[in-house]
């Protein structure tokens, strides 16, 4: 008999034990490729020494060590112990209750599949998916625990968000984001323990404020000392908004106390009617849920983090809407049915008869020459500034009308008093405005701290502009609206067209670069000798993984000069804007103390501690500039006409270096104007502090310092693990095929 005719020429169905043993296999290798394949992601890893994630934060006094575990400043029951793939949930507070621990097995559409792995008899499952609220903050939705493998556990209706947030405690500080919302509010509150404030039945309302000039945060106003609810808190209580986000019914909002690191979630509606009462909940434990339990029900138990009954303290706030039209209002509706005397005129101006609602202010105009459309460009990104008559309108900020006292600043000083009004319930402020000309199409200012009406009874002017009224906020927001005293933020010209100056920088630099992240570039820096209101920053060879990285000609960007300034006397600014990316508004600041140096920052950011604050690390600048040497006889390189413009080698966004002398620190606005016009000027030194005179020829130009050449830095590579790479990449094909075999019914 032929060999072919003792088998089969079609191979059987493969019988149930087959089957088994196959898919015993499958779910071996499974099991060990998941696990390889699936990590918590880098931002929620620890390291060996890193204190915990901590959660269920409660509200009460910071203490040195907290819930009887070794992580301090706030007080909480659990931790979190997070690295690679394995999650740790501890219960500081209940030595009683055993800790949980998680293992990473699959990473399934954006979601994390968990093993438990402390129960050794069963095996027990559960999905998650992370919310990171920010940096340090992250919310985690869970399912519910099941005893079998199964991925309908990670389906979008099977988890729940936990309502207690997740905290990086020694971080949560330098956090912050733009409050989602803004409006003013009369406030009545009652606490979820206590009950109704006594305070609710004033006649003179609590308030709640939120963002009525940027950067505010949430203000609460308890109006006196025996109304401060069950919390720790001022009368006054500022407080800065950490992380926002939002559902289809509410903004979730953290807050932390202006003081120090105390969190509490508010829960606003995100549909608010004027006209009637909105409810919203201010939860003084860290916990963000949609509306409050019953005391009864209690939380659902699906977390790890919480036990049945495990309530968060909160406080109902009843708000309503008032507008303040006006600087001559009433602080409430009953003013019209009480009897005036020295204390009720205060709150009810309108009513006594102490103002004319009609003519509470006067207006004044701001110079027709600064009016018009100006850029801002900052770490919030780019906003719309626009000056016209008597407003000073700044996106995200305010407007700023401007108003005279008999004691306010001078004309021509270009400092205004200024009131801002709102339609949305905030109470007016004053804030003192001052604006400072930079060139013929830029210009800087600074806003003071504002007052709150009524807060100012008499001598407004010279309160509302005094000197100790320009400081920045507190942490970690600082200069970003309110600018450091003395200092300004710079704008340009959007309409009309902007008008370049001469960049006086008289040399060709060679350079390196250095981003933000570490990676260098090497390349020039120079004034085209075709128009002396342009420079060019050449960049090339920044190493693997660059843009541009291997290219030979090096790629480039142009910048036109919109400015010379001063920083501190021995720092000199040049503001540029980027020819092709019009929205790309910079500097290049340079000193006479560290001649081979510069920084480029955003325009927002190039005031007098642009310098100072990059070389200390207070400020991360676009790229710092290392100086190498000049191209000696070449004060400009000429540049041919281009159709098209190379994609500069490093983003516009990141990047650190500093030119070591490239303006003419002695250059005046005037010398600036001339210049633009008759072409002269090629010689240039850096506009920031940094730059020394007469160290080389002619005091006019700058210059790179003589000496011996400097190494270039060597770039250095992200480290990659070649084998996780391809062990990943093998998973991630290999569990799209064993999830089609486990979804596909057998016949």
């Amino acid at each position: 008999m032929a060999m072919s005719d003792q088998f089969p020429k079609t191979h059987p169905r493969p019988n149930l034990l087959t089957l088994l043993m196959t898919f015993s296999a499958i779910a071996d290798l499974l099991s060990h490729c998941v696990v390889m394949c699936c990590e918590f992601p880098p931002y929620m890893r620890m390291g060996d020494t890193d204190p915990p994630w901590i959660s269920q934060v409660r509200a009460g006094p910071a203490t040195a060590t907290s819930g009887g575990g070794s992580v301090g400043v706030l007080p909480h029951d659990s931790e979190y112990f997070i690295r690679q793939n394995i999650m740790e949930v501890h219960y500081p507070g209940a030595p009683q209750r055993a800790h949980v621990r998680w293992q990473c097995s699959m990473a399934y559409h954006g979601k994390l599949l968990l093993r438990r792995q402390d129960h050794h008899v069963n095996n027990f499952y559960r999905c998650v998916k992370l919310h990171a609220r920010s940096p340090s903050l992250v919310q985690i939705a869970w399912s519910r625990e099941a005893t079998e493998f199964d991925l309908d556990l990670c389906e979008d209706e099977a988890l729940t968000l936990d309502p207690w947030l997740l905290v990086r405690a020694e971080s949560v500080h330098e956090d912050h984001a733009d409050c989602p919302f803004s409006g003013g509010f009369d406030m009545k509150l009652s606490d979820s323990r206590l009950g109704d404030n006594s305070c609710n039945l004033m006649l003179r309302p609590m308030r709640l404020e939120a963002e009525c000039v940027g950067g505010e945060g949430v203000t609460f106003d308890y109006v006196q000392s025996n109304c401060l609810p069950d919390l720790r808190t001022y009368v006054h209580q500022r407080t800065l908004c950490v992380s926002g986000w939002r559902d289809r019914d509410n903004h979730y909002v953290v807050l932390r106390r202006k003081e120090d690191s105390d969190l509490w979630c508010l829960v606003m509606p995100v549909s608010r009617d004027a006209d009637s009462v909105t409810t919203a909940y201010l939860y003084s434990d860290l916990a963000c849920m949609q509306r409050p339990p019953s005391a009864q029900a209690g939380f659902s138990s699906s977390s790890p983090s919480l036990s049945h009954g495990d309530t968060p303290r909160y406080f109902t706030l009843m708000l309503r809407t008032r507008v303040y039209p006006s600087l001559c209002e009433d602080e409430y509706s009953a003013c019209s049915k009480v009897s005036c005397n020295a204390y009720v005129e205060r709150e009810c101006q309108r009513s006594c008869g102490v103002c004319d609602p009609q003519n509470s202010f006067t207006s004044c105009e701001y110079p027709r020459r600064l009016h018009g459309r100006w850029q801002l460009n900052d770490i919030n990104g780019v906003r719309r500034l626009d000056i016209s008559g008597s407003n000073f309108s700044l996106a995200k900020v305010g407007n700023f009308r401007c108003v005279t006292y008999p004691d306010g600043p001078e004309k021509k000083s270009r400092v205004f008093t200024t009131v801002s009004l709102s339609d949305n319930g905030c109470r007016p402020r004053y804030t003192c405005l001052k604006i400072k000309r930079l060139g013929p199409a830029a210009l800087s200012f600074s806003l003071s701290h504002s007052f709150a009406w009524p807060e100012l009874q008499e001598n407004f002017g010279a309160k509302i502009c005094s000197e100790n009224r320009f400081f920045p906020d507190p942490p970690p927001i600082d200069d970003l609206y309110r600018s450091y005293q003395g200092s300004g933020k710079a704008v340009v010209s959007v309409s009309p067209q902007a008008q370049a100056v001469s960049c006086n920088i008289s040399a060709v630099m060679s350079l390196t670069a250095t981003q933000p992240g570490g990676r260098v570039c090497t390349g020039r820096m120079f004034r085209h000798c075709e128009d002396a209101t342009k420079v060019r920053l050449e960049l090339h060879s920044c190493g693997e993984g660059a843009p541009n990285a291997n290219a030979t000609a090096g790629a480039f960007t142009d910048y036109q000069c919109m400015a010379n300034y001063e920083g501190q006397y021995w720092e000199r600014i040049v503001l540029v804007q980027n020819v092709q990316e019009t929205q790309d508004v910079r500097c290049f600041v340079f000193s006479k103390f560290y001649p081979e140096q510069a920084f480029s920052l955003l325009a927002g950011q190039c005031d007098k501690a642009a310098f100072e604050f990059s070389q200390s690390g207070l400020r991360t600048p676009l790229l710092k500039l290392d100086f190498l040497r000049e191209e000696a006889g070449n004060t400009c390189a000429s540049v041919p006409a281009q159709t098209t413009t190379l994609t500069p080698a490093v983003s516009t966004r990141r990047a650190t270096s500093r030119p070591q002398r490239l303006v003419n620190s002695q250059a005046t606005m005037d010398d600036q104007g001339r210049q633009a016009k008759g072409g002269g000027g090629d010689r240039v030194r850096p506009k920031h502090t940094y730059n020394e005179p007469g160290d080389s020829p002619g005091h006019n130009s700058i210059s790179v310092a003589s000496g011996g050449k400097k190494e270039v830095p060597t770039v250095v590579s992200l480290q990659r693990n070649s084998l996780r790479q391809t062990a990943s990449a093998f998973c991630a094909l290999f569990l799209s095929a064993v999830t089609a075999i486990l979804h596909t019914p057998l016949t």
